[in-house]
């Protein structure tokens, strides 16, 4: 699928309700098979599915886990697209419930930890009123690349995303001797979360392994931060929230 020159996709479009029952629609179409589901069940299993994707709480979460389920019994490429799904369901089943911002970062990047091979991630938030982006959660170690490099609203590649509003996506940026073990990534993904054009945080992930993310992992935590982003818009602004480690 084309994308515009500002990065975002096609399917920026799209509803972020209509855009994950099309991906679950596309999804149940090829798992059927895979799985031998006859025309009558797989009928009866999609109005299910999608009637407990309009749902919330543990109707959301019931469905995430037999997403969960059915990917233990799918080929790699299948699997993978129901892990996706289960994160994105349960990312919209909690999107009605107020929480902090830091509790929605926490929230998005544990529903994506599943589907999105990260082994450390940060994320930020944006403070308006400063107009500075501070970490609020980090899973491993913290995230970041360029630290030395300041922009409006920090130092840093989150700030250069927060100020481009523009996702970046680095699938292998780093060259080590053959056989030398290495610390730092070599595989980085740092995407805004935006309402509509406002920023209001920013998720960064990385590996070491090179070539660790791709267009539709950038394309998934975009969706992610479509569905969560009204949240952070609705939720009290704390000046206390500190970086925590998962």
């Amino acid at each position: 699928m084309s994308e515009s020159m500002d990065g975002k996709s096609v399917t920026a479009m799209r509803t972020p309700e209509s855009e994950i029952a099309r991906r679950l629609e596309r999804w149940i179409a090829r798992a059927a098979t895979e799985l031998g589901w006859k025309a009558t069940d797989r009928a009866r299993r999609q109005e299910r599915m999608l009637a407990s994707l309009a749902g919330s709480g543990p109707r959301a979460e019931k469905l995430a886990v037999e997403l969960e389920r059915l990917a233990g019994k799918l080929k790699p490429a299948n699997a993978r697209e129901a892990r996706r799904l289960a994160g994105l369901v349960r990312i919209r089943g909690r999107a009605g419930t107020p929480a902090e911002p830091s509790e929605i970062v926490r929230a998005l990047v544990e529903a994506l930890a599943p589907a999105l091979a990260f082994e450390s991630a940060t994320g930020f938030v944006y403070e308006r009123e400063g107009g500075q982006l501070t970490p609020v959660f980090a899973a491993g170690s913290h995230v970041d690349l360029i630290p030395d490099i300041h922009f409006d609203s920090g130092a840093g590649f989150s700030s250069w995303v927060a100020k481009t509003r523009r996702p970046v996506l680095l699938s292998a940026f780093r060259e080590d001797p053959i056989g030398v073990p290495v610390e730092r990534p070599a595989s980085f993904l740092s995407v805004p979360i935006l309402v509509e054009d406002d920023l209001v945080a920013v998720l960064n992930f990385a590996h070491r392994r090179p070539g660790t993310f791709t267009v539709s992992d950038r394309d998934l935590v975009l969706l992610a931060g479509r569905i969560a982003g009204p949240g952070f818009v609705r939720a009290p602004w704390s000046p206390e929230l500190t970086t925590r480690t998962a």
